[in-house]
């Protein structure tokens, strides 16, 4: 007869008992055809209830230990479930060489020695703060799409997304956007849209007009498709259409790539009458424009421009947005907004790639879209975003070492480092002053990380995200910051 093994664990009673008779069983104590005793001579034996043991029988049943034989009772199966390959000894094996040294023909990013999240003072510029997120109303939702899931949906198809959130997203971005008459594509995040955009529109030696100061994973991802780079000047009114139209005479761009409203890492908006003019540029020459609108949310002196997708009359905008700021980055949802031609090159492209994004967590999201949480939850953040912003204005405005033109949104300001007249011997290298800080537990980015040509570096900037952070940590790793530029004031 049975005895349950650790009498004190914490385990239900059920999965004891399971546990017993699976131990049993591998221990040969039971063999295969072996009989059960009934279930009312183990409830009695071991003083368990009697629907205790039904259970635990089922749950045996269930893993392929033992079969229910009608009014016969439970008997050990004949073939007992495999739990392990099989570990087998060749001598060609033993006697092998070295390992091989793989030939890798193409490269990621680099993995980052040490993650901004490991830091005490975590001053990334795209970085939400995630004890403002409402886990618990999140929560429901995710609990109401396990209790009644679309099991349909849980299988292939539908790379394009989940029918309930395509729609949610589309009510989304005509409400806040204006962005009418596109198919959305979701994606694994906005970076495996970049992805597939480089791989279904670029090819060895096409170019891509990237602002000389941008965003290293959306070059990393035109790159990996064996374009080249070609910067272009851009200032405090945005990317310079004159020098764009310079790129574009030398021939082979094949793809323009923006942040219009909030320039990474800049931040500087794009104007008007420059959208115009590369709008009018890349029609005349036929080059599709990838607009990258990864915080729209996030603006507060004014009401944001609308997107360039919003006027558009030769579709060759492809509009990229992402949840990653205002959810937590870890959810991968991205979007895109894009022509019918587009979005089936995109869909049948991600197939080769991982089919379809997360169906629990889009279905999820698309019930708190529906409810009002994603928009109460998005205005409560933008608010927070704000006093955080200006938070942040004021305490860099104690110190004579920096230097910025305050954003109208954003969640970074991008800092100029100026050497003070009273202390000329102080640390005013950009990227030293990021190695220094690291030693201290504080996570800046430099300028010369965003750079397309590295001998451009002035080696004179820093971007220091303000929304991760509550104010009062805010303004102790600004302190500790100074510190590191010996600039005590």
């Amino acid at each position: 007869m049975f005895k349950l093994q650790n009498v004190n664990s914490t385990q239900p009673k059920y999965l004891q008992l399971a546990e017993t008779v699976r131990e049993a069983i591998k221990q040969g104590q039971l063999t295969s055809g072996d009989h059960l005793p009934s279930v009312k001579s183990i409830s009695q034996d071991l003083g368990l209830n009697r629907h205790t043991v039904m259970k635990s029988l089922a749950e045996l049943v269930a893993e392929g230990w033992i079969a229910s034989i009608q009014r016969v009772g439970y008997k050990v199966v004949e073939n007992l479930p495999i739990e392990k390959s099989q570990n087998p000894s060749f001598d060609t094996v033993a006697n092998s060489p070295s390992p091989i040294d793989y030939r890798l023909v193409r490269s990621g990013m680099p993995l980052p020695t040490y993650p901004a999240n490991d830091f005490e003072y975590n001053f990334a510029g795209g970085q939400p703060d995630l004890t403002l997120f409402p886990f618990d109303e999140f929560k429901r939702c995710m609990s109401d799409v396990l209790n009644r899931p679309n099991i349909a949906q849980l299988s292939y198809g539908q790379s394009a997304g989940t029918p309930e959130l395509l729609e949610q997203v589309k009510i989304y971005l005509r409400k806040s956007r204006a962005i009418t008459d596109r198919e959305i594509v979701v994606t694994n995040g906005s970076q495996e849209a970049l992805f597939m955009v480089a791989q279904l529109l670029l090819k060895s030696g096409d170019k891509v007009a990237v602002e000389a100061l941008g965003y290293p994973p959306a070059m990393a991802a035109f790159r990996s498709s064996g374009a080249e780079l070609v910067g272009v000047k851009h200032d405090i009114h945005g990317m310079c259409p004159q020098d764009l139209e310079k790129q574009i005479s030398k021939g082979n761009v094949r793809l323009i790539y923006l942040t219009p409203l909030h320039q990474y890492p800049t931040t500087v908006t794009l104007t008007v009458s420059r959208r115009m003019a590369i709008y009018q540029l890349a029609a005349l020459h036929k080059i599709p424009i990838v607009e990258d609108d990864y915080d729209h949310e996030f603006h507060y002196r004014c009401q944001p421009l609308a997107p360039m997708a919003t006027q558009d009359p030769s579709q060759l905008v492809i509009y990229i947005s992402t949840f990653s700021k205002i959810m937590f980055p870890g959810a991968r949802i991205g979007i895109m907004a894009v022509t019918k031609t587009m979005a089936k090159a995109v869909a049948e492209y991600r197939l080769l790639i991982c089919h379809k994004s997360n169906v629990l967590m889009q279905s999820a999201l698309a019930k708190w879209m529906d409810s009002g949480g994603f928009e109460r939850h998005l205005r409560r953040t933008t608010r927070f975003n704000l006093q955080r912003r200006d938070h942040a204005i004021s305490v860099l405005k104690k110190y004579p070492c920096f230097e910025f033109i305050s954003p109208d949104g954003g969640m970074a300001l991008w800092v100029r480092l100026i050497r003070h007249p009273g202390r000329p011997s102080g640390l005013h290298s950009a990227e030293q002053l990021a190695i220094k800080c690291q030693q201290l537990g504080i996570y800046i980015q430099h300028e010369r990380q965003f750079l397309l040509d590295k001998s451009r570096d002035q080696d004179g900037f820093i971007r220091i995200g303000f929304a991760s952070m509550n104010e009062t940590n805010f303004a102790t790793g600004i302190e500790k910051l100074v510190e590191c530029l010996h600039l005590k004031i």
